[in-house]
C-alpha cells in the first residue's frame, strides 16, 4: 500500500507544482520549483524509513519463532536452522534500505521517470552479485559466509541502492 501511495501522491504533487501559476515559469519549465513534490517525496521518504526500522527490528527481534513457526517442526538439524537463523537476521538489517528504496522507485514513477530505477536496481543487483561472489565462498565464517554472505551481500546492495537513490535525488 504504500508503495501505490508514494507513486499517486508524488504525481499529484507534480501535477500540482506544474500547474501553480505562482511560479514565474509558467508551468511546468525545466527550472521550476517543486515545492509540494519535493514536501512529498521527503514525507515519504521518512515514514518508509520508520516502517523499515520497525519491520527491521521486529523481524530480527522475532526472527527464531518466526523460523520455527514457517518451518513447522522442531526437527530440523540445528546447524541448518543456525544458518537459517543467521540469514533471516542479517537480512533484516537491510529492511529499512529496502522499504526506503521501494518507496523512492515510487516516487520516480510518480514523477514518470522510469529510467532511473532501472539504472539503479541494475547497478544494486551488480553489488550483490560481486558481494555474493566475495562472501557465500567463505564457509569457515559462520556470520560472513554461506548463506549469511549471501544475505550480507544483499544487504550491502540495498544500501548501495539507497545511496545511488540519494544521488539521483539530490
Amino acid at each position: 500500500f504504500m508503495y501505490t501511495a508514494t507513486t499517486n501522491l508524488v504525481a499529484a504533487a507534480v501535477q500540482e507544482d506544474e500547474d501553480d501559476p505562482r511560479d514565474g515559469d509558467g508551468g511546468g519549465g525545466a527550472g521550476k520549483k517543486m515545492p509540494r513534490t519535493t514536501s512529498t517525496l521527503v514525507a515519504a521518504l521518512r515514514l518508509a524509513a520508520g516502517v523499515g526500522v520497525a519491520f527491521g527490528a521486529a523481524t530480527y527481534a522475532l526472527s527464531a519463532p518466526l523460523l520455527r513457526l514457517l518451518i513447522g517442526n522442531d526437527g530440523i538439524d540445528p546447524e541448518v536452522f543456525g544458518a537459517a537463523l543467521r540469514y533471516v537476521r542479517v537480512r533484516a538489517l537491510g529492511m529499512p534500505a529496502a522499504v526506503t528504496i521501494g518507496t523512492a522507485q515510487s516516487a520516480s514513477l510518480g514523477m514518470q521517470d522510469v529510467r532511473s530505477p532501472l539504472y539503479v536496481l541494475g547497478a544494486a543487483a551488480l553489488v550483490n552479485l560481486l558481494g555474493d561472489v566475495a562472501l557465500v565462498p567463505r564457509a569457515g565464517s559462520r556470520w560472513f559466509g554461506g548463506a549469511a554472505g549471501a544475505a550480507w551481500a544483499t544487504v550491502a546492495s540495498q544500501y548501495a541502492a539507497l545511496v545511488f537513490f540519494a544521488g539521483w535525488m539530490a
